[in-house]
């Protein structure tokens, strides 16, 4: 999807626009959430689709450590053998297939089903469908025949503008979930901001002495991203809470100084957290549209290159767009680079580094 052109007008207001969000969260407290777990389990059996992805990995043991009973389906049995699946009980299979995910459904006495589905790759159309869209509606079809008190589907706050494709797809679950289009079940939507890691994808860069991106003036949006613990912990307070039942919940991290930010603080906090004298790549977003749109048009000849007109895309979409929601949790993104200080990083730049397939988010922790 191609962007409309920013003007040096558009620039200037964005980024007073920008500054002017970003002060008035740290100067009004969000009243929405209070911070902290409320109720507990007994026993109470919860499949989690998609828990052995990153959010899953603080999901599971917080169910688990709340009186529930997590199950996982996974495609390898051998993360059994992971400390954070201890509690949980494994159940082979693909949620891509119709017939596992009601397998792992039909296990026992699932009250609850949560699905963190997400396509490893957002700029694959196919893998999209299959995982954004397909395997969560396998979740929902089997809830619906089992008689599953709840599904919890775990969406994006990109739905409240979508223009990416997993984006789109999520927001199309929500509305067949909450038009109940493969039968009654109650349903409740959980649309976080962002995670830690997509904020941190160029601290090695930063730490091995490279220039941190912005466009213009960095300061296009303002994001509150939240801790993958504290996501799970507000997750686990809406398991059988009937006041989170047909509603729609945006959350984010805390509106404090160390976690409202734009992309240009974010790359601040690196350059603090890591010693060094900030070294911006400039890139003008004028400039950036053109390279869109010249892609996305050669993109229509070479399928090679439709990818990489995504990633453009992705990158000034989350580069131009305010994701902010009431704030949950007390953890920060500079608490989370903090953590990343002493680690080594592999050398060469993130965009050589997702070229050649290594991993670029620091997802352990």
């Amino acid at each position: 999807m191609a962007f409309s052109t920013i003007t040096d007008l558009d620039v200037a207001a964005a980024q007073d626009n920008s500054r002017a969000l970003r002060e008035r969260l740290l100067t009004t407290p969000s009243q929405t959430y209070v911070t902290g777990p409320v109720g507990a389990g007994n026993g109470e059996r919860v499949l989690v689709l998609g828990g052995t992805g990153y959010i899953g990995r603080a999901l599971v043991p917080e169910l688990a450590s709340r009186g529930y009973a997590p199950v996982v389906l996974a495609r390898d049995a051998a993360v059994k053998n992971d400390a954070e699946f201890a509690d949980a009980e494994i159940v082979v299979g693909d949620p891509t297939r119709a017939a596992d995910v009601v397998n792992a459904v039909a296990g026992g006495d699932t009250a609850v089903v949560i699905s963190l589905l997400s396509g490893r790759r957002p700029n694959d159309a196919e893998e999209c469908r299959l995982v954004d869209h397909e395997a969560v509606v396998n979740g929902i079809k089997a809830a619906v025949e089992h008689r599953v008190r709840q599904f919890i589907h775990i969406s994006d706050f990109g739905a409240y503008r979508p223009e990416l494709i997993p984006q789109v797809y999520k927001l199309q679950v929500e509305g067949e979930l909450i038009g109940q289009h493969h039968g009654a079940l109650p349903w409740t939507i959980i649309r976080p901001t962002a995670y830690y890691p997509y904020l941190s994808m160029t601290f090695g860069d930063v730490k091995n002495g490279l220039a941190y991106r912005i466009f213009d003036h960095g300061e296009y949006n303002v994001v509150n991203p939240i801790a993958r613990e504290d996501l799970a912990e507000f997750i686990t307070n809406q398991v059988l809470n009937a006041d989170a039942l047909g509603r729609v919940l945006p959350v984010g991290g805390p509106w404090v100084a160390d976690n409202v930010v734009t992309l240009k603080d974010a790359g601040q906090m690196m350059f603090d957290i890591t010693g060094r004298e900030p070294q911006w790549d400039v890139v003008t977003m004028a400039s950036w549209d053109k390279k869109i749109a010249r892609l996305t048009r050669l993109g229509k000849i070479s399928k090679q290159l439709k990818p990489v007109a995504f990633y453009l895309e992705a990158a000034k979409y989350w580069s131009v767009v305010d994701h902010v929601a009431p704030a949950y949790g007390e953890r920060t993104l500079r608490g989370f680079m903090e953590k990343l200080k002493d680690r080594e990083f592999p050398t060469g730049s993130f965009r050589e580094r997702m070229k050649n397939g290594t991993n670029v988010m620091p997802t352990d922790i």
